[in-house]
């Protein structure tokens, strides 16, 4: 990745793959933003604070589907 990103420029990236159908692991997440472990984990939390995101039960980060979010009881 460009060193040259801002923090804001990873997350949208991050977010862009995910939007994509694309599960990521927090190490796939590292490296493609250049961040730390800790950093990448860190920056997945603060995501899904805002969209609907959630880790599975294997370690990636997915994208809810609306019928989850329904059964959970959230507004979609």
């Amino acid at each position: 990745m460009d060193s040259d990103y801002t923090a804001q420029e990873k997350a949208a990236l991050i977010t862009w793959h995910l939007a994509h159908g694309e599960g990521m692991q927090t190490r796939d997440v590292a490296e493609m933003a250049g961040l730390s472990m800790p950093g990448a984990w860190y920056l997945m939390q603060r995501l899904s604070r805002v969209i609907p995101i959630y880790q599975d039960d294997r370690g990636f980060w997915v994208v809810c589907a609306m019928l989850e979010l329904e059964y959970a009881g959230m507004e979609v």
